[in-house]
């Protein structure tokens, strides 16, 4: 990934990141079917056995896909990419992209970088710009207080029997989320799709399938492994040594 690439992306991740731990983390919310419920249901009820779903999961695997719309080049369309996700508490975030090109994004509370197998290099981001969001922070502490941060209502046009749709705006000015959408299918409080806009018109739009829930994943997915002959850089765009390299693999496998 040339610096421009790198750039790009780090501004657009900045952006697309509190979509992305939104459907990461409020996707643990399924531990099996529950009883229908009916559209009198309040928000508080709806929040309450979601969060409930939430803390019954440990780790789990799904597909993704993601598809986003710059307000700034409409004439290009829809950008859509997609692949498998990885979750494992406590913060552990694994996005492994297979179109429209292979990339692997790793996170926890602390580090963040990105793999390019085609450029044989990896990019470290400083996860606490990238998960600043109240958002991400609340999703990404496991925790489904989304009224501590935003004003929630049920959208009546795009909401049915079955489906709750909630509408997200910040109680405080985010600059990465201007609105948000979570899709709740109330047979059993899963959330399937997550939308946001930001303060310049983007939208970020990721649906989930294939949820599965596990009792746990191999640490080696959100270790930080470098292929022979890839160069690493750091946050600021700096080549690693190879003692910087192993000194950083040490601090994420050890969770320090």
């Amino acid at each position: 990934m040339n610096n421009t690439n790198r750039a790009a992306f780090g501004k657009n991740f900045l952006r697309l990141s509190s979509a992305c731990l939104v459907a990461a983390l409020v996707l643990l919310c399924s531990a099996g079917p529950a009883p229908a419920a009916g559209p009198t249901l309040s928000i508080g009820e709806i929040l309450s056995k979601t969060e409930a779903n939430y803390r019954n999961i440990h780790a789990f695997t799904a597909i993704f896909s993601q598809k986003t719309v710059s307000a700034a080049a409409t004439n290009l369309g829809a950008q859509k990419a997609g692949g498998k996700l990885y979750y494992a508490k406590p913060r552990q975030m694994r996005w492994q992209y297979d179109k429209p090109q292979k990339q692997i994004f790793v996170a926890n509370n602390k580090f963040a970088w990105l793999s390019s197998s085609n450029e044989k290099q990896i990019n470290l981001f400083e996860a606490q710009k990238l998960f600043a969001s109240p958002l991400a922070s609340t999703f990404f502490d496991g925790a489904l207080r989304l009224r501590d941060h935003f004003h929630v209502t049920l959208d009546p046009v795009l909401s049915t029997p079955q489906t709750a749709v909630l509408q997200l705006t910040p109680l405080h000015q985010d600059p990465n989320i201007k609105l948000a959408y979570l899709w709740i299918d109330l047979r059993t409080y899963l959330i399937s799709r997550v939308e946001t806009q930001d303060l310049l018109g983007n939208t970020n739009e990721i649906t989930i399938t294939s949820f599965t829930p596990r009792t746990g994943l191999d640490p080696a997915l959100f270790r930080l492994q470098v292929p022979p002959g890839a160069k690493v850089l750091d946050a600021n765009g700096r080549i690693l040594t190879n003692a910087g390299i192993e000194q950083l693999q040490s601090e994420i496998s050890s969770g320090k």
